[in-house]
C-alpha cells in the first residue's frame, strides 16, 4: 500500500530533455543561473534521494507552456495490520 502527493502548477513546463535531467546532481534547467543568483543544481537530486531511500518513486509530467505535475509516491509502514 502506498500514498501519493501531488503538486501541479500551470507554469512554463519543461521538454521532455529537461525532464529527463532534473534529477542530476548540478543540472540546471537555466543555463543563466549560477550560484550568485541562486541554486546549485543539488535540490532535486536530494529529494529524489531521501525518497527513493524511504522506497518510494517520484514521477514527472510537464508540458512545455502547460505547467507541471509532480508526484510523490511513499509506501505507507503500516505493521499493525
Amino acid at each position: 500500500m502506498s500514498s501519493a502527493v501531488i503538486t501541479k502548477d500551470t507554469g512554463i513546463g519543461m521538454t521532455k530533455e529537461v525532464q529527463m535531467r532534473i534529477f542530476e546532481c548540478f543540472y540546471k534547467a537555466d543555463p543563466s543561473r549560477n550560484r550568485s543568483n541562486g541554486g546549485s543544481g543539488l535540490g532535486l537530486s536530494i529529494v529524489k534521494k531521501i525518497i527513493e531511500m524511504h522506497k518510494g518513486d517520484i514521477q514527472v509530467e510537464s508540458l512545455p507552456k502547460e505547467g507541471t505535475e509532480i508526484k510523490v509516491i511513499l509506501p505507507i509502514n503500516n505493521p499493525g495490520a
